[in-house]
């Protein structure tokens, strides 16, 4: 799938004080945690991938490279989204940042490898872009707004490269056993964080022990097009003999996206 360079610019200020999706405390609340976890992830994921673009074909280290410029413009994006948001609503960016920090600083320990970052880079890549893809198929985000743009963009970024690290992976022989095993281990965390600061913010927001929050968080996770039980089908397809990213979300029209998103720059990866 072609990637492409956008130079996107959102005007959130007016919303993102606000319930922005779909008038929700909590959904609100759950993607604003998701984009805190954004900055230090995705340098990740950039700093994972990178270490092994000279150890594949030209090809395949271009598409490492377009890799990295859309991580990095989301990045770019997510830094100033989080620094509106907290000074908007009184958080404190650097205390919610260091929860996921500190998961991901047991990536770093001497007992994981180059293999094994990549490896929690693939797993993730693959639930960015399966929740991505569900997002534009219209689950989940009702409403219309330049925040949800910005979603959707970045949505619809996640969906272009998402078989760019398994296919770096396989290229440099990865272990199908330790990605798997590292899904299993990357989703878990990645809940457990991204619930912990998503709770931070409502109980600040003094909407955490409402009725209406409670029923917002269980159709979310456990209802049958909740975030969960909607993605189920592409999380048990990772662990197939037989799995190919690029199989998933072809029955999803990318081009109205594409031609919404039609920002400053355009640069088709060549």
């Amino acid at each position: 799938m072609t990637m492409i360079k956008r130079n996107p610019s959102f005007e959130l200020k007016k919303h993102l004080s606000s319930n922005w999706a779909n008038d929700d405390a909590f959904l609100t609340a759950f993607f604003n945690a998701l984009s805190i976890s954004f900055p230090k992830g995705e340098k990740f994921f950039m700093n994972s991938v990178r270490a092994f673009k000279d150890e594949v074909n030209t090809e395949m280290s271009e598409e490492i490279r377009m890799f990295c410029i859309q991580e990095a413009t989301h990045t770019r994006e997510h830094i100033k989204y989080n620094k509106l948001l907290c000074d908007l609503k009184g958080y404190d960016v650097d205390q919610l940042e260091s929860i996921f920090v500190k998961k991901l600083e047991k990536s770093y320990s001497p007992k994981v490898d180059n293999k094994i970052r990549l490896a929690i880079t693939t797993a993730m890549e693959h639930i960015t872009a399966s929740m991505g893809a569900s997002m534009l198929k219209g689950n989940l985000i009702k409403s219309d707004n330049p925040v949800v743009d910005m979603w959707m963009w970045h949505s619809l970024e996640e969906v272009e490269h998402k078989s760019v690290t398994y296919d770096v992976y396989k290229a440099v022989n990865g272990s199908n056993r330790i990605m798997r095993i590292v899904m299993k281990l990357a989703l878990m965390d990645m809940i457990h964080a991204n619930t912990r600061v998503t709770i931070k913010m409502l109980r600040q927001d003094k909407q955490f022990w409402k009725l209406s929050t409670f029923k917002s968080m269980f159709k979310f996770f456990f209802s049958k097009k909740g975030a969960l039980r909607s993605n189920y089908a592409d999380y048990k397809s990772f662990f197939d003999e037989d799995f190919d990213p690029n199989a998933h979300g072809n029955d999803l029209d990318l081009t109205p996206w594409k031609e919404k998103y039609r920002f400053n720059e355009l640069i088709p990866n060549k």
